[in-house]
């Protein structure tokens, strides 16, 4: 088998949080060798749903097999280091606030003059130049300003609150990934880098298959996918809408019309409604229904609680989807692998892989991306440019 496919780029890291430390996260398992330059007081997310011991889990899935150098860039002297370190990368993630990198004098127009040959992806709510570019802009922000909650409200009911998954911040650094790859690929043809300004508002209106119906003014009268209540007090969500559903079990498993004749619309969709929700439940057992089902050729998953028996599913363990790791306090934990399965190449990490603490590559990365003695290295913790745990 070949080796990882990006192995030989190098990537400086600046991100925080989820969008762009995914990016980078998938620029790891898929072979670059990426440094993530962490702030004296760490990311925000070390702690995030605190742990007795060791890294949170969602440092630990976003940024598992990076190396990590903790640099205060307020330091007298760290600028010139990021700079030393930008001139050796083919990669720089960052997702401040607009005009963060420069402030420290480390933004594009800085570090292109030391490294033409750099991609640097900006990933920010709103762009680096619009008019709301100072605007504070996590995922839930972007999900209201989109129009994604109150479409969730509309279509299913209930008071408005935020999905309880990063969508925006995943999403663009999804995009971001294609948005470097693709740099990349020119640079290899003109030998120049370029600048990436990706805003996580586009990200997400760019991925939105609902997008045509707010810019049509349609909307569905009846929402898809319905989660129904089946036998053995369980769920499942029947893919298409109550029409089509109507169509399928009352020209083939043996549904009879309760509809009156002369009854409105709202009256017939109100007691086919009902009549299917019968139906499905009259089956003598869970088997027997997707059984029938998967005779009528209807996509249905089951609705599962969220925890740990998600992951105990048949594919899931097929698929490899889960692997086991250690966090930075050398605690056997559990996180999800690369979704990449090449024919030729490889992806992903091993269990050999570990949660780098907070400058725990201060020398080694120093050394090999610079060559710094550690003399070198020893003056510049002691100038309180780099720190460590």
């Amino acid at each position: 088998m070949a080796d990882f496919p990006l192995a030989g780029l190098k990537v400086l890291d600046f991100s925080r949080v989820v969008a762009g430390p995914y990016a980078t996260r998938i620029l790891s398992d898929l072979g670059a060798e990426v440094l993530k330059v962490e702030p004296p007081e760490g990311d925000v997310t070390r702690k995030l749903f605190k742990r007795e011991s060791g890294v949170s889990g969602n440092y630990l899935q976003m940024n598992i097999g990076k190396q990590n150098i903790c640099i205060d860039l307020k330091a007298e002297g760290a600028t010139d280091v990021i700079k030393k370190l930008a001139a050796k990368a083919d990669i720089v993630v960052e997702n401040f606030r607009p005009g963060v990198m420069d402030k420290f004098g480390i933004g594009w127009n800085d570090l292109s003059k030391v490294n033409p040959r750099l991609v640097m992806l900006s990933i920010s709510g709103y762009g680096q130049t619009g008019p709301e570019r100072e605007k504070a802009a996590y995922a839930p922000v972007v999900h209201a300003e989109t129009g994604l909650i109150a479409r969730q409200v509309e279509m299913s009911g209930g008071h408005p609150t935020d999905m309880q998954f990063a969508m925006a911040d995943s999403y663009s650094s999804l995009h971001g990934i294609i948005a470097i790859l693709s740099a990349l690929r020119m640079r290899d043809q003109t030998g120049e880098g370029q600048y990436i300004d990706l805003a996580m508002l586009n990200a997400l209106h760019s991925s939105d298959d609902y997008a045509h119906l707010a810019l049509d003014n349609i909307w569905p009268k009846e929402p898809e996918n319905l989660v129904w209540n089946v036998p053995e007090g369980r769920r499942l969500i029947l893919t298409g809408d109550l029409k089509w559903l109507w169509i399928v079990f009352s020209t083939k498993d043996g549904l009879s019309d309760p509809t009156p004749a002369g009854a409105d619309i709202a009256t017939k969709v109100k007691l086919r409604r009902e009549a299917i929700e019968k139906h499905i439940l009259s089956y003598e057992s869970f088997d027997a229904l997707i059984a029938a089902l998967d005779r009528l050729n209807l996509a249905w998953g089951e609705v599962h609680p969220f925890g740990p028996a998600v992951y105990e599913q048949p594919s899931i363990k097929a698929l490899g989807t889960i692997v086991d790791v250690t966090d930075d306090a050398g605690n056997a934990r559990r996180t999800v692998q690369s979704p990449y399965r090449f024919s030729k190449s490889k992806s992903g990490i091993d269990s050999n892989a570990a949660t780098a603490k907070r400058g725990e590559h201060n020398v080694t990365a120093l050394k090999s991306w610079l060559g710094l003695t550690d003399e070198e290295i020893s003056h510049l913790s002691d100038s309180s440019i780099l720190c460590s745990d």
